[in-house]
């Protein structure tokens, strides 16, 4: 398989990922937010297409983190609290989406240094900027929803000072 086709089944995978992700929560922001990091990812495998097609290659640049930015802050606004905490598997989902990520960039930057082509090198390059900012929001994203989960453990034990 080459880089191009390993690529493509990357962004598959993760478009698919954040689709279910999507399909499985019930907070219509975190939706939107999941949706077009799906959309991301669908732009992400058409540019790669095209680098393996040796077709004109589209902008990498997206808009997503002013996107996500206005979803976290009506997020923040609407945290559940008491019994509609986000359930710990959830967060292990997001957990998981940051790893998957990591390893997308992780190829990206990898791929772009082994690469003899200034088109690809760019591009490459451009993609894991790109698959930085999705670990960004994804950290976001967990971090908020967990935080839930473990504000009161961390109140009562990680701020209390020795005495």
């Amino acid at each position: 398989m080459n880089i191009y086709d390993f690529a493509i089944d990357f962004e598959i995978e993760n478009r698919e990922f954040y689709e279910e992700c999507a399909a499985n929560t019930s907070h219509e922001d975190l939706k939107k937010v999941f949706l077009e990091l799906a959309e991301e990812e669908k732009k992400h495998e058409n540019i790669v297409r095209q680098l393996k097609e040796n077709k004109e290659v589209d902008e990498v640049e997206s808009g997503i983190l002013p996107k996500a930015k206005e979803a976290f802050d009506k997020i923040a606004d609407n945290m559940p609290t008491g019994d509609d905490v986000m359930p710990e598997e959830q967060v292990d989902v997001y957990k998981k989406a940051i790893d998957l990520e990591r390893k997308s960039y992780e190829f990206y930057t990898e791929k772009a240094e082994e690469s003899d082509s200034d088109l690809v090198k760019k591009t490459f390059k451009r993609l894991a900027e790109e698959e930085k900012k999705h670990e960004k929001i994804m950290d976001n994203i967990t971090e908020m929803v967990d935080r839930p989960n473990t504000w009161l453990e961390d109140a009562e034990w990680n701020h209390l000072e020795d005495y």
